[in-house]
C-alpha cells in the first residue's frame, strides 16, 4: 500500500496525521506527501519523519488538492492507494480493516472505505459515526441514490485500487470539494465494485469555514453539478428523468442551506454565487417545483427580511440534524471526548474492533457491492 497525503501549509496537524501513519498495524510499503506550494514549515516537519516511515517528500508549485492527489498516486509503486488529508487521523487498524477488505474481493474491486468519527478543531468529538448520522445506505450499490444525494465516501478513509483510480484518469483537478464524490461515482460508473467495513477508524477534523474556502466549495458545487447535468440527461423516451428528479433537487436543496450559511457568516461573495447557482438550476426542475424555487429565491433575495429568513432556516436546519441523532449519554459523552492528542483513546472508545486486528473478510462489517 502508499499512502499519498497532500500538504498545503498544514504545519499545525501533519505530525500528527504521519504519527497516526506510524501507529497502524499493518505498515504502508511507502509514504508520499506531495508538498502543494506550502508557505509555512509545514514540508520540514514531515522530513522530521525520515527513518520512521518509508517517506518521499515531492514538491510543487499551488496546483491544488485533487492536483497533488494525482501526483502522489503518479508517484506511487504499490498497487493501492490508501489517501490521508493533512488533518485528519487513522485509528491503528485503519490500513489493516481495508486491506483485509480488498483481500477478500474480486478483480473488480475498485474501493473499500470505513467509516469516520468527526471531531472539532481541539479534537473533542462531535459524531462517533459520520455514515450512520447522515442518509444513504453502505457500501453503494444504487447509482440513482449516488446521483440524488452526497456519498459520503471520504478520501481519508478510502483504500482504492491504482487501476481503477487510473482507469477513470484520477481526480477531477477542476474541482477543489466534491471531488471525492466524483472519483467515486466515475468508479461505479465504470464498474467497479466497492466494500465498506463498518467501523469508523479515522478522526477528521472539522474546521470553521473560512471565506475563501466557502467561496471555492461555492464554485465548484457548481462544476459537479453541471458536470453531473451534462452526463446524466433526461430521457423521456425512457422515462427517466435524473436530471429533474434526482440531480437539480439535490444541489438546489445544498446551494439553500449554503446560501443560508454564507448570509449567517456575512460571506456576500460565497452568497451571490449560492443565489446564482440556484437560478441556474431552477430551470432543471419540475414545472411546480421550478415555481416554489423562484418564489423563495424572490423572496429570500429581499433586504434585510431575505436574510433574516435565510439565517432563520439556517438555524431550523441544523436544530433538526441535532435532535434528530440518539443523544449520547452524559457519561459516554465525558468517554468520548478526550483532547485530540489522545487520539488512540478515542479510537478504543468508538465502534471499531478493540483487538486492533484486520477485519477479515467474512466479518459481518465487511460487505461488497454488489
Amino acid at each position: 500500500m502508499t499512502v499519498v497525503i497532500p500538504l498545503f501549509n498544514g504545519a499545525a496537524h501533519i505530525e500528527e496525521a504521519l504519527a497516526g501513519v506510524c501507529a497502524q498495524s499493518a505498515a504502508p510499503q511507502e509514504v508520499v506527501v506531495v508538498d502543494d506550494g506550502s508557505t509555512d514549515d509545514g514540508p520540514d516537519r514531515v522530513l522530521r519523519f525520515v527513518g520512521r516511515l518509508p517517506l518521499r517528500l515531492l514538491r510543487r508549485p499551488n496546483g491544488g488538492q485533487s492536483a497533488a492527489r494525482n501526483i502522489g498516486v503518479a508517484e506511487a509503486r504499490s498497487d493501492w492507494i490508501a489517501f490521508l488529508d493533512q488533518d485528519d487521523v487513522w485509528c491503528p487498524q485503519h490500513l489493516a480493516n481495508l486491506k483485509a477488505a480488498v483481500d477478500g474481493g474480486t478483480d473488480r474491486t475498485g474501493w473499500a472505505y470505513s467509516d469516520v468519527a468527526v471531531v472539532d478543531a481541539g479534537g473533542r468529538l462531535l459524531e462517533p459515526s459520520l455514515l450512520r448520522g447522515r442518509p444513504g445506505r453502505h457500501p453503494k450499490r444504487s447509482l440513482d441514490e449516488c446521483l440524488a444525494q452526497d456519498m459520503f465516501v471520504l478520501p481519508s478513509a478510502a483504500l482504492v485500487s491504482r487501476h481503477a483510480f487510473t482507469a477513470v484518469g484520477g481526480f477531477d483537478e477542476r474541482l477543489s470539494g466534491y471531488e471525492d464524490d466524483d472519483l467515486f461515482l466515475r468508479l461505479m460508473c465504470a464498474g467497479f465494485h466497492n466494500i465498506h467495513v463498518d467501523a469508523p477508524t479515522v478522526l477528521r477534523r472539522r474546521h470553521e469555514g473560512a471565506a475563501s474556502h466557502a467561496v471555492r466549495m461555492e464554485r465548484s458545487l457548481m462544476i459537479y453539478a453541471r458536470k453531473l447535468l451534462a452526463g446524466f440527461p433526461d430521457r423521456p423516451e425512457e422515462q427517466r428523468f435524473p436530471s429533474r428528479d434526482l440531480i437539480a433537487p439535490r444541489f438546489c436543496w445544498t446551494l439553500l442551506a449554503r446560501w443560508a450559511m454564507a448570509e449567517r457568516a456575512g460571506n456576500r461573495e460565497a452568497a451571490a454565487l449560492a443565489r446564482a447557482g440556484l437560478r441556474e438550476l431552477l430551470s432543471h426542475l419540475r414545472p411546480n417545483r421550478r415555481r416554489i424555487g423562484a418564489a423563495i429565491l424572490n423572496i429570500a433575495s429581499l433586504p434585510v427580511v431575505g436574510g433574516a429568513c435565510l439565517r432563520a432556516a439556517h438555524g431550523l436546519r441544523q436544530h433538526a440534524r441535532r435532535t434528530s441523532r440518539p443523544m449520547l449519554g452524559a457519561a459516554k459523552a465525558r468517554r468520548l471526548s478526550p483532547p485530540w492528542q489522545e487520539r488512540q483513546a478515542v479510537c478504543r472508545g468508538l465502534d471499531v474492533d478493540p483487538t486492533n486486528q484486520a477485519l477479515p473478510p467474512s466479518h459481518p462489517r465487511a460487505t461488497e457491492w454488489p
